[in-house]
């Protein structure tokens, strides 16, 4: 588990004390019971969650979470995490799946965090302390060892879709491609090291400062592996792999082969071999670091030089 994270445990002890949890949702509009609008699929709910990864939890509640993301998907509920505990349908761990929703404390009357699944492992997490909805593994200690349980709100009853409507309390969306654009901005310059410590942002090799923009603007961890391991991070989550650097979106993954020179003749074979990574920012730059001579964290022409010559796929997690 990332240093960053705070231990879900010691929020246990500190919310039963002050009864946090029931200040923090002091004020909020509370239903008895939910309603499905139309039918709402796990697919939905889970598409629903995915656009608040990585949105800050400063003026909202881990029940929050889980009613603006229901209400995404057509279905009115709760803010409360106890009232939503109570509906549903149970679902244990080993058959919880893409959409279901689960709920963290040790017990039903002390429920501190929600998540939603979102599906390969991966579970989407609203935790006051974290500050902002991160993307956990629930495979990860701290998850397994404060699940209380999972439910179900994905319907079956067919009826016709609402009209898009626009909440004021509402929180945006948000806009994932620009957060890790942004997110690699702000280390522009920092000092390139090969085999960087990923505990710190002082320096970076290539795939620690794709982690760290993938941490710092999303929530998710890629894990501590080079671009290889991040490649078939890529194919392992179903990410969508493009070939042709053209169709590669903001905030995508890009992987280059290792550097053989300047001409393209020397990129044209054993192009399974991968030896770079960076962020595709869009209008054909990448963000990136690759050497200390280099200055560090930089944005390069992808046309210029070798890097077009280089290039073997790309794309996001967050896109499959």
């Amino acid at each position: 588990m990332s240093k960053k994270l705070v231990n879900l445990q010691h929020g246990v002890t500190s919310m039963k004390k002050a009864k946090v949890l029931g200040l923090l949702l002091c004020g909020c509009l509370v239903f008895s019971s939910f309603t499905s609008t139309y039918a709402a699929t796990s697919d939905e709910i889970a598409n629903s969650a995915q656009k608040y990864i990585g949105h800050s939890l400063q003026n909202y509640t881990a029940g929050d979470f889980i009613h603006y993301t229901l209400k995404g998907a057509g279905i009115s509920s709760s803010t409360s995490l106890a009232t939503l505990y109570k509906q549903g349908t149970p679902v244990s761990s080993s058959n919880a799946k893409r959409g279901d929703i689960a709920f963290f404390g040790s017990s039903s009357s002390n429920l501190f965090a929600s998540g939603v699944h979102l599906g390969n492992n991966q579970i989407a997490v609203a935790y006051k302390p974290y500050g902002s909805v991160k993307v956990l593994s629930t495979t990860d200690t701290v998850v397994k060892n404060n699940l209380l349980g999972n439910r179900s709100f994905a319907t079956t009853t067919e009826s016709t879709p609402p009209s898009p409507t626009t909440s004021p309390t509402t929180p945006p969306a948000i806009d994932h491609k620009e957060a890790l654009i942004q997110a690699g901005l702000k280390y522009l310059g920092t000092p390139y090291e090969y085999g960087s410590s990923r505990a710190n942002t002082d320096t970076f090799d290539c795939s620690d400062f794709v982690r760290q923009v993938y941490l710092d603007g999303v929530g998710l961890d890629l894990g501590k592996g080079g671009s290889s391991s991040q490649y078939n991070y890529l194919i392992n989550t179903g990410a969508q792999i493009k070939t042709d650097w053209r169709q590669l979106e903001k905030g995508d993954i890009m992987i280059f082969m290792p550097y053989r020179g300047t001409a393209e003749s020397n990129y044209t074979t054993n192009r399974t071999a991968i030896g770079h990574s960076g962020i595709y920012m869009g209008d054909g730059k990448v963000l990136h670091t690759y050497s200390k001579d280099s200055g560090g964290v930089r944005v390069d022409s992808i046309a210029n030089r070798h890097w077009e010559y280089r290039f073997i796929a790309g794309g996001s997690p967050l896109t499959k």
